[in-house]
């Protein structure tokens, strides 16, 4: 149902969203916002159980600041900032899981199209933020296979051990991407300034042969 609304919407309303939450510190509305972020991310269909992988870390850091000022302020203040934070997720996460990486492409070539009077490429920056967006999940997920992979090998407690696989693949799927692109022959050539135009050179006259 969300992949029908334009990305357009759906990436204007995370960013009122995101300035609205922080607005709100009554806890009754605030739990009220987190039920509708818990139902827009229901509403991409993602399985559940992919969507609390997903939220795994975001949860470990959410009981721990829930802790930490329910301990130094008042439990109802901390119950407010742990759902700011749990509802502001999952608004970008429904963001993100129903929006193909086209419409991101798209819609940041079109915001980003004046920088294009300032020498700069909104193809380029439209597909980094793009790729940017849209990988940090797949990033998430390979660094839950690794680490449960160094689990089972008995590193319980070493960093190294995760990060170093974690950033092989990072840098192997760079490279498959980087790969790609070229395949597909993706113009890297910087845009045209203002007030100039490509020329090309007039066609030559075909002279008669000389007896």
């Amino acid at each position: 149902m969300l992949a029908r609304i334009p990305a357009g919407s759906k990436f204007a309303f995370l960013f009122a969203a995101s300035l609205g939450i922080y607005a709100v510190t009554h806890l009754g509305l605030q739990v009220a916002v987190f039920a509708l972020a818990v139902t827009a991310a229901w509403l991409t269909r993602t399985p559940p159980a992919r969507l609390l992988r997903m939220l795994a870390g975001l949860l470990l850091i959410v009981g721990i600041v829930f802790l930490t000022l329910g301990l130094t302020t008042s439990w109802e203040a901390a119950a407010v900032s742990a759902l700011r934070l749990l509802s502001l997720c999952l608004f970008a996460y429904a963001v993100s899981l129903s929006t193909t990486f086209g419409e991101m492409l798209a819609l940041f070539e079109r915001l980003l199209a004046p920088t294009r009077h300032l020498g700069l490429n909104p193809a380029q920056m439209s597909l980094a933020l793009s790729m940017t967006i849209r990988f940090i999940p797949q990033i998430r997920t390979q660094y839950l296979e690794v680490r449960e992979a160094q689990f089972a090998r008995g590193l319980h407690n070493s960093p190294v051990a995760v990060l170093v696989p974690l950033l092989v693949r990072t840098l192997e799927s760079a490279q498959e991407i980087a790969a790609a692109l070229d395949a597909r022959c993706y113009d890297a050539a910087a845009p045209p300034r203002r007030g100039t135009a490509a020329t090309t050179p007039a066609p030559r006259r075909a002279t008669p042969p000389t007896d």
